[in-house]
């Protein structure tokens, strides 16, 4: 494994102490005429750094560059933090002059745990005597700036070994017919066995091993669907020397033998879709495409989708379960979706030039991505043939999502109104109803649609753009906005916050307020609905 170098500090770089202050008052701007290092002890909410947002929470540093623009005006109320500046200079022919670029990396926001540690040093370093105690300050800055140094360049260090397992990841699915072993996968990756074991669970959700296994046995259904050929060939193409050995992992696996699988599979069922089409598909399909924004709908079931909207999935909680997933674009492309040979998919739109495109390919059903999380999640089980399986996971996140808004019972008042808001394709403002985060909001036991929202809601509609003006029509007794990924959309959200008319919401002015992050959490699929059973308290609590 070769050295890591992307994350280095010059040796000829000196550091020297200029101010530090603790800050507890409202400071709507701070403008940095040195480098600035920002630690928050207490406080949650967006500090904006030139024009970029970042999220704030108890522990969290922020390394500023000289002359820049820092705006505190979105934190709420109680916030306390440490401002430590500091001169960078450059020995060049022994002569120093001012450093004015980055000090070891172009990154602004670091997280390090335990924060304490930081904590301990910039109270210490506030509480020095800057005339008496001129060499040991100076010393505290230089420890900071190491504990910085170090985080970034482990950091780095994971993110190179996590590279060389994802490599070797891509040289399984290449060379899975052949004899592979952890120790050969390590070997290649130059790193331990027990470390490779570790990242390669925490990418894959399985054992090196079993990951191999099933990327086998997967290729064998394929055969065994597509081909008449005996067994023993089948086994031998995928890997496995012993029939014996593969009938009986099929048979673990998978549930049942090989040839009862390619019986049983290759079996159609008739079924009606969303638009109205009567489409015979797979009794259980396993090449399937599913194009949609509630994607993560699939993974709750035995069948990992083949294609899809990768640009989308990529910025999912859901990207590292399925790694190999092959992009299909969007809008949808017809030549990579034939390539991948699919037996079923499902489109979650309704345009119908598309949908007979498409269906010249494979077997094609529309779904509604507006319909409720159990609605679709019971329709994929019935065309899946995996009904039990929906309806186990449907009884299992009822009782998860019951027991969080129980226990928020003391956060979250009887009747509290939400209202989910975002900026997109430019600096257009959307009210959410039926799709992403909104839904998930909405339970006896925890907040209330606006009345405006519960119209959207009764009328099936995703969303729907509204004048900014109107706003205070739309904003509920708690606000969430959706952070877009878009500088435009992005720049439209920090103005609002700033204006007088944001300000006098009453959800603004009781601090029940939250910005967060569209590209993970705006998604109402059953994957990410099950992650925010335990983000949704920390948000509230946190706030609270």
């Amino acid at each position: 494994m070769e050295d890591n170098k992307s994350a280095s500090i010059n040796n000829d770089l000196l550091f020297h102490l200029e101010d530090i202050d603790c800050i507890s008052q409202s400071y709507p701007f701070i403008s940095t005429s040195h480098h600035t290092m920002i630690l928050f002890t207490n406080g949650c909410g967006t500090l904006t750094i030139d024009d970029i947002p970042y999220l704030v929470t108890k522990g969290k540093i922020f390394l500023v560059q000289p002359h820049s623009m820092i705006d505190l005006s979105d934190i709420n109320h109680g916030y306390r933090f440490y401002k430590i500046a500091f001169s960078a200079f450059q020995l060049k022919h022994k002569h120093p002059s001012p450093h004015l670029g980055s000090i070891f990396s172009d990154e602004v926001e670091y997280t390090i745990y335990p924060y304490t540690r930081l904590i301990r040093l910039s109270e210490d370093l506030y509480n020095l005597n800057p005339k008496l105690d001129f060499l040991k300050q100076q010393g505290v800055l230089y420890e900071l700036l190491n504990l910085l140094f170090e985080h970034q360049l482990h950091m780095n260090y994971q993110l190179t070994m996590t590279k060389a397992v994802e490599e070797t990841i891509d040289y399984i699915h290449n060379y899975f017919r052949q004899p592979l072993t952890v120790k050969k996968l390590a070997e290649l990756a130059r790193i331990a066995q027990w470390q490779y074991s570790t990242i390669f669970q925490t990418l894959t959700g399985k054992k090196p091993l079993d990951y191999i296994t099933d990327l086998r046995l997967t290729n064998a259904k394929e055969l065994l669907l597509q081909t008449n050929e005996p067994l023993k060939d089948i086994a031998q193409q995928v890997g496995f020397d012993d029939e014996y050995y593969f009938n009986r992992r099929f048979r673990q696996v998978i549930g049942i033998p090989p040839k009862q699988f390619a019986r049983q599979y290759k079996q159609k069922t008739v079924v009606k879709d969303w638009t109205g089409h009567e489409v015979a598909i797979p009794r259980s399909p396993h090449r399937v495409i599913y194009h949609g924004e509630t994607f993560g709908d699939m993974l709750i079931f035995d069948v990992q989708p083949i294609g899809g909207n990768k640009n989308s999935i990529s910025k999912s909680f859901y990207k590292n379960h399925v790694p190999y997933i092959q992009d299909v674009a969007f809008p949808i492309n017809l030549e990579k979706s034939s390539k991948l040979n699919p037996d079923l998919i499902i489109f979650t739109n309704n345009d119908e030039q598309q949908y007979q495109a498409l269906s010249s390919i494979a077997p094609t059903v529309t779904l509604n991505s507006w319909d409720s999380l159990e609605e679709r999640v019971l329709l994929l089980g019935q065309w899946l043939s995996q009904q039990q399986r929906a309806e186990d996971w449907l009884e299992y996140f009822k009782i998860q999502e019951n027991t969080m808004w129980q226990q928020l019972q003391t956060v979250v008042e009887p009747g509290e109104t939400a209202s989910v808001l975002t900026f997109d394709h430019g600096k257009r403002l959307f009210i959410m109803g039926c799709t992403g985060l909104s839904p998930a909001l909405f339970h006896p036991d925890g907040f209330q649609p606006h009345p405006q929202v519960k119209k959207l809601l009764q009328a099936g509609e995703g969303y729907r753009e509204i004048p900014i003006d109107h706003l205070p029509q739309y904003a509920g007794d708690r606000i969430f906005m959706l952070l877009s990924d878009k500088p435009e959309s992005q720049m439209a959200t920090m103005e609002l916050i700033n204006s007088d008319m944001w300000k006098g919401l009453p959800a603004v002015q009781t601090n029940h307020t939250y910005l967060v992050d569209a590209t993970k959490w705006n998604y109402g699929d059953a994957f990410t609905r099950e992650k925010l059973l335990g983000a949704l308290p920390k948000l509230l609590v946190t706030a609270k």
